[in-house]
């Protein structure tokens, strides 16, 4: 668990782990601010096509 109170279930991690490790800092970041913006308390693969929708204004 993250110091923001967020979890991150297996799917979510190895997405993010797909993500070059020169932007991964600052995905996860960017990721963590909307779901706690959401109310969420776990990061799952569902939720990161949700804010990733949101960020490209669908």
């Amino acid at each position: 668990m993250a110091d923001n109170g967020l979890e991150w279930d297996d799917d979510a991690l190895a997405r993010l782990e797909k993500i070059p490790s020169f932007v991964r800092g600052m995905a996860k970041g960017k990721i963590e601010k909307a779901a706690v913006a959401l109310g969420e308390t776990r990061v799952t693969a569902e939720l990161m096509d949700k804010i990733k929708k949101e960020e490209m204004g669908g």
